[in-house]
Order: structure tokens, then sequence, then C-alpha cells
């Protein structure tokens, strides 16, 4: 049967892919729904030399992951509109200037809200007029000051969780207000040998390292209640055994070289004791 004209096509862009995949240490899957055309191509500029972004069907995406048999073919799937990365950096070093990088945009009508918005008290840029009664209805209580409305007191319009309105929404545009903050998504990354998702990708290295030291403390202490010997609870465990051993062997009276004055410090204490329970100087 003879392919059409755009299988024919996919199928050369795929290949094409594939070359260009071979040259890169990292693969990345990008998720950009939502992010505003204009702040990926700011961050474009910033990745320049660091990151490749290829924007590519999907189909062509998965079919040239799949050729070179790469793990990340089963991850695409769940991946809202597709960018692939291409990079030799390390895949948290990428995710971390993501986040160093993050960019500010209008909320629309029906998103819901990640924090509470809050408008400062103070001038807007706006005359007396119908803004006014915007204000008022969103509970915003204003003054007019040096021909601007001012608003008087710090005052929250919405709180994190709840769906903003339509109107909060047209407020909040009309005063260039941007809460929402962007972080490029790096949906997953795969190194050579490790898949990485968006939730490890994207915890701060200072939590990553927090994290891994209380987990190191937790197993340490579960090798040294149980006894198990590895080459972090060694010696702890000797140290352990070493206190037993020697408060055994005083508290039993054998003398060594390592006890004797623990010893004799136990002798003379009795001693003074039982002294002044006989009345003895």
């Amino acid at each position: 049967m003879k392919k059409s004209r755009g299988s024919l096509q996919k199928e050369k862009q795929s290949a094409e892919l594939q070359q260009r995949i071979k040259k890169y240490k990292t693969i990345g899957l990008v998720e950009m729904l939502g992010y505003p055309s204009e702040s990926f191509e700011r961050l474009k500029r910033i990745f320049r030399g660091k990151a490749e972004f290829v924007y590519a069907n999907k189909v062509v995406i998965f079919n040239a992951l799949n050729k070179i048999n790469l793990p990340l073919k089963d991850k695409i799937e769940g991946v809202k509109m597709p960018v692939l990365m291409l990079s030799n950096e390390d895949p948290f070093d990428i995710a971390s200037e993501a986040m160093k990088n993050s960019t500010f945009a209008k909320l629309k009508t029906g998103e819901t809200l990640d924090n509470d918005i809050t408008l400062p008290a103070g001038p807007t840029p706006f005359p007396p007029g119908p803004m006014l009664s915007q204000f008022s209805s969103i509970g915003v209580k204003t003054k007019n000051e040096a021909g601007k409305i001012s608003i008087i007191s710090d005052t929250t319009i919405a709180k994190k969780g709840e769906k903003i309105s339509e109107k909060i929404a047209s407020i909040l545009s009309s005063m260039d207000i941007r809460p929402k903050e962007l972080v490029l998504s790096v949906a997953y990354a795969y190194d050579g040998k490790n898949m990485f998702g968006k939730q490890l990708l994207y915890t701060k290295k200072e939590t990553y390292i927090e994290g891994v030291g209380k987990a190191f403390t937790a197993a340490l202490q579960i090798s040294l209640k149980g006894g198990i010997i590895n080459k972090y609870s060694i010696k702890e465990l000797i140290k352990k055994i070493y206190i037993g051993v020697r408060f055994l062997s005083v508290n039993r009276n054998i003398v060594s070289s390592s006890n004797a004055r623990d010893i004799l410090a136990k002798a003379v204490y009795n001693a003074d004791a039982l002294n002044k329970i006989v009345g003895g100087k």
C-alpha cells in the first residue's frame, strides 16, 4: 500500500530527529500547555548554548524516541503539547535554571488560584470614573487622590484555591497585575541512565540534600539498633560494644589495663559511702 505524502513526511522528520537526539546526553519532554509563546522565546534565549528545544508533531517525537528505544517514549502520551528538549547539561541544572528564570502572566477567568491575591494600598493609574464602581463591587475601598483613584488599604480580593471571576480577572488585567508565576515545565528528563520526573527535578537542591541526610540518619539508626554491620555503622557498633563490655567489666570487677582506674574509683566511692554509714571519718 502506497504511503501518503503526510506519512512519508513524518517518517523523514522522525529520521532526522533521531540523528539530532543521538548527539545529546540529556533528553527531556517539556510541557507547553498554558505557557505563553513570548515567554518561551525569552527562555530559549536564556538557554542558548545549554539546551535546544525542538517543536515537532507528537507522533514524530514518539517515533524518533521509539526507534532509538529511549524510555521517554512511554511518557510522551501523558505530556500535553510536548516539546523535545536536547541538552548536554545535567537535567537538575536545567530545572534549576528554569526556576531561576520564571516569568509572570495575567490570570484568565476560571483559573484556580495558587495564592491569595491582594491589591496594595496606594494610587492606581485610573482617574475617577467607571473604575470606582468596579473596585467597590469587589469590596475595595478607594478615595480620590491627586486626580487618581487610590486604594485606601491592602485588600485581599481572592483566596487561594478559588476560581477567579471574570470581574476580578478584568480588573487585574486593567492594572497590568500578573500574579501567575510560570516556570518552564520539564515533565520528564532522561540522562542516559535514569529517568527523572517533574516532582524530583524541581525539588530545590537544599531540600533534596536535607531529605537525603534525614534518610541516611534514619537508616543508620536502624542499622545500629539491629546490629547490622556496614561501612557506615561499623565504627558506632564497635564503640557501642566497647562501652557495653567496659561497663560490664567494671560492674563485675573484672580488672584490665583499660578499666583499672574505673574499678579503683568505684572502690573508693563505695568505701567512702560505707564509712559515712558506719560513722567513720
